[in-house]
């Protein structure tokens, strides 16, 4: 059975227009704005980049659930935690890569760690949602990341305790989701050049 984790607003003004926008197409370059707020914060800080002024949704403003077979609406490990250790360490390196995960011919944006790992180790993902624009919708760190397949599919870690989990999602910007499609090591994940923030 198919789980959905729906990426659902915390504002409640966009209630009443959900779905207004699902008819727009997702605007060329939407990333232009996500690339300069990430690259502000790892120049300078989070506390140096204001969300606001990039035009970008960030986590108090987004949360997601696991839609499960009976319906039952659960809080999900997507969550956003900019700043993780890994921001913290001046000797890591970061980048960033323009993927269209979905296939529908525009490109997400993934930021990740510019190192020796056998598959490249992703922190962040940034999407266009239909109903709110530029949104930073997942997060991973502190030694759990996301992992990229060359079909689109995002593997990411978990740590509960001293147990390490992963779960196998495909996006789709058509209805502003993840499907869990099971769970998958990272063994099948890519490697993938990254473009440095400057």
């Amino acid at each position: 059975m198919k789980k959905t984790v729906i990426v659902l607003s915390a504002l409640l003004t966009a209630a009443a227009c959900a779905g207004c926008g699902n008819e727009n197409k997702i605007p060329k370059d939407w990333y232009n704005d996500s690339i300069a707020y990430f690259g502000t914060a790892v120049r300078n800080g989070w506390d140096k980049a204001d969300p606001e002024k990039y035009n970008v949704m960030e986590p108090m403003q987004a949360s997601a659930y696991v839609v499960g077979a009976d319906g039952e609406k659960r809080t999900s490990g997507v969550t956003v935690m900019s700043g993780s250790e890994e921001y913290r360490d001046s000797s890591n390196q970061f980048g960033y890569l323009l993927k269209d995960l979905d296939g529908d011919g525009a490109e997400e944006l993934l930021v990740g760690l510019i190192n020796d790992a056998p598959q490249t180790q992703f922190l962040d993902l940034c999407v266009w949602n239909s109903d709110f624009g530029a949104t930073h919708i997942m997060s991973s760190g502190d030694g759990d990341y996301m992992y990229l397949c060359d079909n689109g599919t995002l593997i990411r870690e978990s740590s509960f305790g001293g147990t390490k989990e992963t779960e196998a999602m495909k996006y789709s910007s058509e209805n502003n989701s993840f499907e869990i499609v099971g769970s998958g090591g990272i063994i099948t994940a890519g490697k993938y050049e990254l473009t440095p923030f400057q």
